[in-house]
């Protein structure tokens, strides 16, 4: 009997072989088609750019993986380097109180394996030095630098994701917007931007309950219009994590430009896309015009570091009017308050956007990314993603679709394009330009 169970025996040990070294190769297989990472060049060493490589720009997160550091500050830039080196060894990031502009690294202690992270002074010795090994440059500098490092990383054909606003001037504004279209004509180069409001659930949920679902029952009005006001107080100027002068100056920085460029985009979000349930007209596009009055300290520069600079705002108020597009016929119209105030308890950030025939009907997206009932109090979204990884993840889907096996290309996620940031600038410049006249603003 057992010389007969032998041969059945060494069939089904025959058999459990081959079925492991199948499983084994298809294990490898799948393991050969995992699409590697995105390798990014990051430019700037500051806050955002220290938020972004050790948050947004890591395998865990987005599937990329930062291969180099470039700043001016040499020392800054080596600083950055060796955390994001520690990050990708397994060490773990903190923040302070929740804030990621804050974040640091806590470093393993005696391991035994090394990562270099270069460094550079500029970009152009960063790729010169690594070119083939970057496929991707995320661009986190002050808005006056936007245009050459654009233009440059463009010029080696690097796709770009770059921090906003777009730029510091109108002309370095459009010089982006025809280099980055020019990029993708003809080499099929992309550049995106980070500006979130695209992709923040909470401003979404509003657009949906307003403009799609109706629950100002515009519709039913002789002439349906929104009304909205614009609150954004600080306790202080710049604030405190912001650290470089720049972020006071006149020229790069302020309120209006550096946190009034989110909510300018939210609004352009909201307006713009598909037609509403409150739309009953043919669909036109959207336009808008601007009235405001902006103060300055009454010192006329500052002194940092012995280079003087004029300073940024310390207040705006005004209005933005905003027809078409998605809007009901009356339109939406939003009036702005920026302000610093050193007597507020916290920082405010609040758009709320109203029937403008009736006055219970309102909803407010306050601290970027929550949501209430402003007559109820109930909160219908509460600390939503803002979009920074969103931002990252839509630009990596289509600019490396053909190479990733991992994306849905039937799905073509929306890229917060250099025009898309050209717009929310047009209605920035417009404020700090109208001096109480109404200004018109082409959006087209």
């Amino acid at each position: 009997t057992t010389r007969n169970l032998q041969p059945a025996m060494v069939a089904v040990l025959l058999w459990f072989v081959a079925t492991l070294q199948l499983s084994m190769h298809a294990a490898e297989m799948s393991q050969s088609r995992k699409p590697s990472p995105v390798q990014v060049l990051v430019i700037g060493a500051g806050s955002i750019s220290r938020e972004y490589a050790l948050h947004h720009l890591t395998p865990r997160s987005t599937r990329c993986v930062v291969v180099g550091i470039v700043d001016s500050d040499l020392g800054r830039a080596q600083k950055l380097a060796a955390e994001v080196a520690s990050l990708q060894l397994g060490a773990e990031v903190t923040t302070d109180r929740g804030n990621r502009y804050c974040s640091r690294v806590v470093s393993l202690e005696k391991n035994p394996k090394t990562i270099n992270v270069p460094f550079y002074p500029s970009i152009d010795d960063a790729l010169s030095a690594m070119g083939p090994e970057v496929d991707l440059v995320y661009i986190g500098t002050p808005p006056g630098s936007h245009r050459p490092l654009v233009e440059r990383a463009l010029d080696y054909d690097k796709h770009v994701l770059l921090e906003k606003p777009l730029a510091s001037t109108a002309n370095d504004a459009d010089a982006i917007v025809a280099a980055a279209d020019g990029a993708e004509k003809h080499r099929g180069i992309l550049l995106g931007m980070n500006i979130g409001m695209r992709y923040n659930a909470a401003l979404t949920e509003m657009r949906r309950r307003i403009l799609e679902n109706d629950e100002f029952c515009l519709a039913e009005d002789d002439n349906p219009r929104l009304v909205a006001t614009l609150h954004l107080h600080f306790r202080k100027w710049p604030r405190e994590w912001q650290t470089q002068p720049w972020c006071a100056s006149r020229s790069e920085g302020g309120p209006c430009r550096e946190v009034g460029t989110h909510f300018f985009s939210a609004l352009l979000e909201f307006a713009s896309g598909a037609k509403s349930t409150a739309v009953s007209q043919k669909i036109v596009p959207l336009a808008a015009r601007v009235k405001a009055t902006v103060t300055y300290p009454t010192k006329k520069i500052h002194q940092v570091a012995s280079k003087p600079f004029d300073p940024c705002e310390n207040s705006a108020h005004g209005t933005i009017e905003f027809m078409g597009g998605a809007l009901p016929p009356g339109g939406l119209t939003v009036v702005i308050s920026v302000e610093t105030d050193e007597t507020l308890q916290r920082d405010l950030y609040e758009l709320t956007i109203a029937s403008g025939e009736h006055d219970s009907n309102a909803f407010t997206l306050f601290d970027f990314c929550s949501l209430r009932n402003s007559h109820t109090g109930e909160i219908l979204v509460k600390n939503s993603d803002y979009g920074r990884k969103e931002c990252v993840e839509a630009l990596v889907s289509v600019a490396f679709r053909k190479e990733r096996e991992d994306c849905d290309k039937s799905v073509s996620p929306s890229i917060v394009t250099a025009k898309d940031g050209r717009r929310a600038q047009l209605l920035l410049d417009a404020i700090l330009e109208s001096q109480g006249e109404w200004k018109d603003v082409d959006l087209s």
